[in-house]
């Protein structure tokens, strides 16, 4: 069989997985989509109970992790940290655990038949070394995306943070206990803060399953991981134990964080200048530079010419 073939051919099965992987991510990717314009929050957190499954996916969710080398202590973590970067999914650490695992076998023999068909003539320290960087990073770019992911949420929690405060606020001034104003501005968030609301409907539930509105609190606070959410779950557990007034608490502490959030903002601008400077003197000053001498060197070498 000529070897030409046999590269065309191998070349079409990889062209082939790969295009088939990109149409499940692109469903996949739209399916959540229609199901966050459709029933909003609370549908993407509640995705497993409330969205039918076929066959091929109760079958992918159904794998134990445990079986696949992940213990218990760790899929509680791992648990964590998805919820954290925004997956609510009953079934999301199933999920992360075997693409983790497809992606350990798969980058590094996709790797391999490529290195056989255009890198044959390498040595044999090249290829280890080829595929042990592709297997590393095989085991950390799950870790990464997540870890990214969770950083990107935070940006935007710690940006709606203070709003939802003064809702908040507003809400206890008008009257309303702290529960029922949790409630209310809950369904008040609007679509560009969905995953802090459907961690404030994971709160929600947990309260009207028996825990108190204090430890609802600080379990959201720590899926958030935002140290003002900390602070807002400790400020009303003291106003609750020492009956201070709530609304004054919120009232200040609302003040606070926007304060806190002009800071930040300061911050960044001040940094700004000192970020600017390595671009500016690697790539500006030079073009700048050479505007400046180009007709000076011009003229001087025609000068030296005649």
């Amino acid at each position: 069989m000529p070897e030409t073939f046999v590269q065309i051919v191998v070349l079409a099965l990889v062209f082939g997985c790969v295009a088939l992987l990109s149409h499940g991510v692109v469903n996949g990717l739209a399916r959540r989509s229609r199901q966050r314009r459709r029933f909003g929050a609370v549908a993407m957190a509640t995705a497993s109970s409330t969205v039918p499954r076929g066959a091929a996916s109760r079958r992918l969710t159904a794998v134990d992790p445990g079986s696949l080398g992940v213990d218990a202590n760790a899929q509680r973590k791992l648990r964590k940290d998805l919820i954290r970067a925004g997956y609510f999914n009953a079934d999301a650490v199933s999920i992360f655990t075997i693409v983790r695992w497809v992606l350990l076998v798969a980058l590094p023999a996709t790797g391999a038949v490529f290195i056989a068909i255009f890198a044959a003539h390498w040595e044999t320290t090249p290829k280890v070394a080829s595929a042990a960087i592709l297997f590393i990073l095989a085991y950390y770019l799950p870790r990464a995306f997540v870890s990214r992911r969770q950083r990107l949420l935070q940006d935007r929690y710690r940006i709606v943070f203070p709003d939802f405060l003064d809702m908040l606020v507003v809400c206890v001034n008008a009257g309303l206990s702290l529960d029922a104003a949790l409630d209310r501005v809950t369904r008040e968030l609007g679509s560009d803060a969905a995953e802090l609301r459907a961690n404030l409907d994971l709160m929600a539930g947990e309260m009207r399953a028996g825990k108190s509105t204090v430890e609802a609190l600080k379990d959201c606070a720590e899926r958030l991981g935002l140290a003002e959410a900390r602070a807002l779950a400790t400020l009303l557990q003291q106003s609750i134990e020492l009956g201070t007034d709530i609304a004054v608490a919120l009232t200040t502490f609302s003040d606070e964080m926007r304060d806190k959030r002009m800071a930040r903002a300061e911050e960044k601008a001040a940094a700004l200048p000192p970020k600017l400077t390595f671009p500016l003197a690697a790539f500006i000053f030079p073009v700048v530079l050479m505007v400046i001498l180009t007709p000076v060197v011009l003229k001087i070498m025609k000068a030296s010419a005649n």
